[in-house]
């Protein structure tokens, strides 16, 4: 009970501390909220709205079912999931955050996906998109094409190792159990109607609303805090970063910094996601029992993961 007043008490603080901030830096609040606004409507907008509807359709007509056992050979030998299981890892993959924590939370809800299984998924299929890793940060800020495969195979491939570790090596994952799960519901396969659309499109944008209330929030505080102290500072660009990785990526780009130190700070922040992302994945998970405690634990240890093998590609292979 103690814990759970000082948490109440310590967001109550922070909710006054956020609103003195704008009140004191009116100007800044209101470009970032500018920024965020519109870094939603023209970039998260129509890239993440469209994956979303489709996946609400996919999930909600049972085309998992058919795509799942298309993909289970090789995702249950790579992943060590079940047939419900594959669906999240494509979507997850293909499409970022957090469309990959919502397909695992609906597919958990729906009793596609048993607990343990479900908080592994998403563990590892909620990271940035390709499209922002490859398009955003390699060639719009980093002006590096290059960089386009290393950044992407690092960020992907540190959060399946941190994956593995916390749920496998450390005896956290009960693969007995997941390895048989199935799908648990046998109703009948519904068909398309405009009902079924509509529900999927009012759920898309209820989804995205949420996601661009929480960018504009971030970008508030990540926009004040890129007036104060030296454009150079590295603890400063990480900071920003931490709180909104669109704003703290271009920030760090921009910077005078050594090209070696942009990348591996840039790795971190994206793959932590940032508190905005964080955010965002609490979000589409609060209806469900999902641990998202568990979820931070591993994204933390993603970020470490991710910040040793930027290191060594920049000091052994750039």
């Amino acid at each position: 009970m103690k814990k759970e007043k000082g948490k109440k008490g310590l967001s109550k603080v922070g909710i006054v501390l956020f609103l003195v901030l704008i009140l004191i830096f009116p100007s800044d609040a209101y470009i970032g909220a500018k920024r965020g606004l519109l870094l939603w409507f023209n970039t998260v907008l129509p890239t993440l709205l469209p994956f979303i509807i489709m996946s609400n359709l996919i999930i909600r007509l049972q085309i998992t079912k058919p795509l799942s056992k298309l993909l289970y050979p090789f995702f249950h030998f790579i992943f060590r999931v079940s047939k419900g299981g594959c669906y999240p890892i494509l979507i997850g993959f293909l499409s970022g955050i957090p469309v990959g924590a919502k397909s695992v939370g609906d597919l958990y809800s729906n009793g596609s996906l048993e607990e343990e299984e479900a908080q592994y998924l998403l563990s590892f299929c909620n990271n940035s998109s390709p499209m922002f890793i490859m398009g955003y940060i390699a060639i719009a800020q980093l002006k590096m094409k290059e960089l386009r495969g290393p950044l992407l195979f690092i960020i992907y491939i540190s959060g399946i190792i941190a994956a593995f570790l916390y749920f496998r090596i450390l005896g956290l994952y009960k693969r007995k159990k997941v390895y048989t799960a199935e799908y648990i519901l046998e109703d009948p396969e519904p068909k398309f109607s405009f009902a079924v659309l509509d529900s999927a499109i009012m759920d898309g944008f209820e989804v995205i609303t949420k996601v661009g209330g929480y960018i504009i929030l971030f970008s508030i505080p990540a926009q004040i805090i890129t007036t104060l102290g030296s454009p150079n500072n590295p603890a400063r660009l990480l900071s920003i970063g931490l709180l909104e990785i669109t704003t703290g990526i271009n920030q760090i780009s921009m910077s005078s910094l050594d090209l070696t130190i942009k990348i591996v700070l840039i790795t971190i922040i994206t793959s932590l996601g940032g508190l905005s992302g964080l955010a965002q994945t609490k979000s589409v998970i609060s209806n469900t029992r999902l641990s998202f405690g568990t979820y931070f634990k591993v994204k933390l240890i993603h970020a470490v993961i991710a910040f040793l093998m930027a290191s060594f590609y920049v000091r052994i292979l750039l």
